[in-house]
């Protein structure tokens, strides 16, 4: 098994250097299609079905994160997943995979693993890989603002965060409830408020600090995809 995986390594890194650029369509052999108005609304989720076999034939995967209907699914394929270009590589049991929010990014989605990453992750005091503190991936410490707007210092905003990380050896979130999730028209501004009660607690000890209180996210898409924090209201925790 090994010996298959290394040569399989191989013969990628072979193809790759000599990989031509196709569409979608091309690297299926250019299968027929009808265009989505040309199906009648009760036609299209066989027609769905049929692409997905033939994407399963040519070895392409397409999964979707959140519900998609068949009809806008359909378009996707035929409309924008098949003129899109990729390496004319052919390796036995090489899958090329797409996603359609790739495509398509959900903000919601986006921002709910965001809040998700900072409570399982943040909180639970991933170590920064690369550097000091903790794992701030979803914290926008370059343009982090107080509740007045005013931009805070990026050092400073490590610091808090960190320190109050420190304070405790762990902590446990007990309860999360949203009451606002707000986005705006051009999706460049978000803004979730929502009622929290996590401890802080200590290692050999049953001792506990509760925190008990109304918090608040503001969140920004980041440069390289994904949403950020540049504004964070926690109980406990502040930064000003």
């Amino acid at each position: 098994m090994e010996n298959q995986w290394l040569n399989s390594i191989e013969e990628f890194e072979k193809q790759f250097d000599n990989a031509k650029r196709t569409t979608v369509w091309e690297y299926m052999d250019k299968p027929d299609y009808k265009k989505k108005d040309e199906l009648k609304p009760h036609e299209i989720s066989n027609e769905l079905n049929r692409l997905f076999e033939l994407l399963a034939e040519s070895n392409i995967s397409l999964s979707t994160l959140c519900e998609v209907d068949d009809a806008e699914l359909y378009r996707f394929i035929t409309e924008e997943l098949f003129q899109h270009e990729m390496d004319d590589i052919r390796i036995p049991g090489m899958m090329s995979c797409f996603t359609y929010e790739e495509f398509h990014p959900n903000a919601k989605l986006d921002i709910e693993e965001a809040i998700d990453y900072f409570f399982r992750m943040t909180m639970a005091k991933m170590e920064n890989i690369g550097g000091d503190g903790y794992d701030l991936l979803y914290v926008d410490t370059e343009n982090h603002q107080d509740s007045a707007g005013s931009k805070i210092d990026k050092q400073k905003v490590v610091n808090c965060i960190n320190n109050f990380l420190d304070s405790f050896d762990k902590f446990e979130v007990v309860t999360y409830n949203e009451k606002t999730f707000e986005i705006n028209q051009e999706k460049t501004d978000a803004k979730v408020t929502f009622t929290i009660h996590f401890k802080g607690l200590f290692e050999n000890s049953s001792e506990t600090y509760d925190f008990r209180d109304d918090g608040c996210f503001k969140l920004k898409p980041g440069e390289y995809g994904g949403w950020e924090m540049y504004h964070i209201d926690l109980p406990g925790l502040s930064i000003a």
